[in-house]
């Protein structure tokens, strides 16, 4: 029999530790690394200011413009292309230095906040916020990805609650600037305010951040990096969501028989179907995430709470400027309660959610306390009370503020390791696409009802006249035996958008409900294999 030496043993135990040294990733000092982490905290900030900047600016842009017709495709645009653009980036970051990625995201969100500035009319601010929407869609994946290639897992999630401070500090201000920004200088500048601060974090990004070539990038060739693009497949899937949305649009505007809308939906099928066609004919398959059941569940879910979410942030500015008669400014104010909400449950879900280790408590109370406070807002009337309008906005932000953040936990908690990135992406784009989707649908849903009470209690007005004048300042468009009457039209055809919210916060609780309990100290690095079997999607 053999033995083994005291010099095997010495061998081995030094080969172990080189294996180790090499493996271990080197970090930045102390010094550099809180540099990092404000450039992407800051990078974030300016992502989440321009998705609630607009919201107290678009009854001015409409006044501008002459128009109501561009309200949903304004956000639509900025949220489709960064929804149909994740996966693309989450491929991008497989194949390059996350670091160039990242500020090649940067760049393009600030070309497109360049041509918003610019824009001379409605069609080009929409080709601005689409292009700004492509640059976001890598922002968002690459400050979570730099972060974690200059931190220990260890403290990743003190400086990634760091990043969603300044998220959420960016949704609390927003309105508030973009009202100060309209009333005294001009809406243009929401988006001309990006341009110097995303220099700097592409420049400060250049000089500090440092992320290595993924190991798999290494040895493919630029043939083989090319067909990992996926340049076909992100085509027809962006497609055929434009030909969707479009259709939504102009169906619940005009009519769903008229042969354009028959057309685009058509044509929305054969896309899609396309798509699937060439993701099996490429031989790319199904995303590995996608065979879990909770990654499914969980996808619904952030869709729902997510796209409800933009409904009252984007029609309450509008519902007091027009029913109330505040300013761009006050409305900014007013829809405060909101945000200031979502922020506070934010934080104390995440705290909350840290201490019992699972995330389905506070999944579950966001879209209880969600459908309750949408529902509420929904009974809002032009004279409703202060008390009335700032609970139900809080009792709405509490619930939104609970049920966000869990979902990229979920991901984190039940997938292995290798597949947390794409499983990150496919959640992201069920948040930035479910948000598309309802904010098409919301605007026709707004001017039908709009028109249909205009036409009923005025029956002798010039409705597309009269609505293209805006939703602002309301009583130097009509005469004052008209304004109560108008009014009472503009608000029912609000609070009428909010059903959409509810109703998503009810498709989103049995999601919740069959999302697995598996608590998040019990995850080791990797799933065994029988676990990892267990818990995928039975064929």
């Amino acid at each position: 029999m053999e033995t083994k030496s005291p010099n095997d043993d010495h061998c081995n135990s030094r080969l172990t530790e080189e294996i180790k040294e090499l493996t271990v990733p080197s970090y930045p000092t102390p010094g550099r690394l809180t540099i990092i982490a404000l450039t992407c905290s800051i990078s974030g900030f300016l992502s989440g200011l321009d998705q609630t900047i607009l919201a107290t600016a678009i009854p001015q842009i409409t006044n501008d413009f002459h128009t109501l017709n561009g309200i949903a495709w304004w956000t639509s645009s900025y949220l489709l292309t960064s929804a149909t653009f994740q996966l693309v980036y989450g491929r991008c970051n497989t194949l390059f230095p996350v670091k160039f990625v990242y500020m090649s995201a940067n760049a393009l969100f600030a070309l497109g906040s360049l041509i918003c500035t610019v824009a001379p009319n409605s069609v080009a601010l929409i080709a601005g916020r689409a292009i700004a929407g492509v640059g976001v869609a890598g922002i968002m994946s690459g400050n979570v990805l730099i972060i974690a290639a200059s931190a220990p897992l260890a403290r990743r999630a003190s400086l990634t609650g760091m990043m969603f401070a300044f998220l959420g500090l960016a949704s609390l201000v927003g309105p508030f600037i973009g009202g100060v920004l309209t009333d005294r200088a001009t809406w243009r500048w929401c988006f001309g305010i990006n341009l110097p601060i995303s220099a700097m974090v592409i420049a400060s990004t250049a000089l500090f951040v440092n992320t290595p070539l993924p190991p798999r990038a290494q040895t493919m060739t630029l043939s083989e990096k090319i067909r990992h693009f996926n340049v076909p497949g992100t085509a027809l899937l962006t497609l055929s969501f434009f030909c969707l949305i479009f259709a939504l649009q102009r169906g619940a505007s005009d009519s769903w028989r008229d042969h354009a809308v028959i057309a685009l939906l058509v044509l929305f099928v054969v896309l899609f179907a396309a798509f699937g066609l060439w993701t099996y004919m490429s031989g790319q398959g199904i995303e590995p995430p996608l065979r879990y059941r909770d990654v499914w569940f969980t996808s619904i879910y952030a869709g729902c709470v997510s796209g409800g979410m933009f409904v009252p942030i984007t029609y309450m500015p509008v519902w007091f400027q027009a029913v109330i008669g505040a300013s761009a400014i006050r409305s900014g104010v007013m829809i405060t309660p909101l945000i200031a909400a979502f922020v506070a449950m934010s934080i104390i879900s995440g705290v909350t959610t840290e201490h019992v280790s699972y995330y389905n408590p506070a999944m579950l109370l966001g879209v209880v306390l969600s459908a309750v406070g949408g529902g509420l807002m929904a009974t809002l009337k032009p004279l409703a009370t202060q008390s009335m309008w700032v609970g139900y906005q809080m009792l709405y932000g509490f619930g939104a503020g609970a049920g966000v953040p869990p979902p990229m936990l979920v991901i984190q908690t039940v997938l292995p390791e290798e597949d947390i990135p794409m499983g990150v992406a496919i959640v992201s784009l069920s948040q930035m696409l479910w948000s598309a989707v309802v904010v098409a649908i919301a605007q026709p849903i707004f001017e039908g009802e709009l028109k249909s009470a205009l036409r009923h209690k005025l029956p002798g007005i010039n409705i597309e006249t009269q609505i293209n004048a805006g939703a602002r300042e309301l009583a130097k468009t009509y005469p004052p035996e008209q304004l109560e009457t108008v009014i009472s039209a503009y608000s029912d055809a609000i609070v009428k958008v909010f059903h959409i919210t509810v109703a998503l916060s009810c498709v989103a609780f049995p999601c919740a409900l069959l999302i697995r309990w598996k608590s998040m100290t019990s995850k080791t690095d990797a799933a065994t294999p029988g676990e990892q079997e267990s818990e995928k999607v039975r064929p």
